[in-house]
């Protein structure tokens, strides 16, 4: 390729990489605030989550040992009925709080989305 037609295109790729690199910086440090949102939330969410199984493996635990000491079925019965109430409330629980948890993540970072900044940072 002649030199003058190499040195003609090249300030016009520099040009078209300059907007293009521009044009992306708000983008980028949209999702990257979008992504540190996310982040954070998810990790309360997971050592929620971690928490909540650790209890509900502890409280089957120490259930398991009043099962063990039971000595006749009414017994038996009695503490599974009220394992059973007791784990469902639990779960129940659980599953308001983590669904209440993901929509504060969900709103979090889509306010922040939604008020973002034109312009690279």
């Amino acid at each position: 390729m002649p030199d003058e037609v190499k040195s003609a295109q090249e300030p016009k790729t520099a040009a078209w990489t300059k907007a293009l690199s521009t044009g992306f910086e708000p983008m980028y440090a949209m999702n990257r605030r979008a992504f540190e949102c996310w982040a954070r939330g998810m990790s309360r969410l997971s050592h929620d989550m971690a928490q909540f199984m650790q209890s509900r493996l502890l409280e089957d635990s120490v259930m398991w040992e009043k099962l063990a000491s039971c000595r006749d079925v009414t017994d038996a019965v009695d503490c599974e009925s009220r394992f059973a109430a007791k784990a469902s409330a639990d779960y129940s629980e659980a599953a308001q709080k983590f669904s209440r948890l993901v929509f504060e993540i969900a709103s979090n970072c889509s306010t922040g989305l939604r008020h973002a900044p034109t312009t690279g940072e």
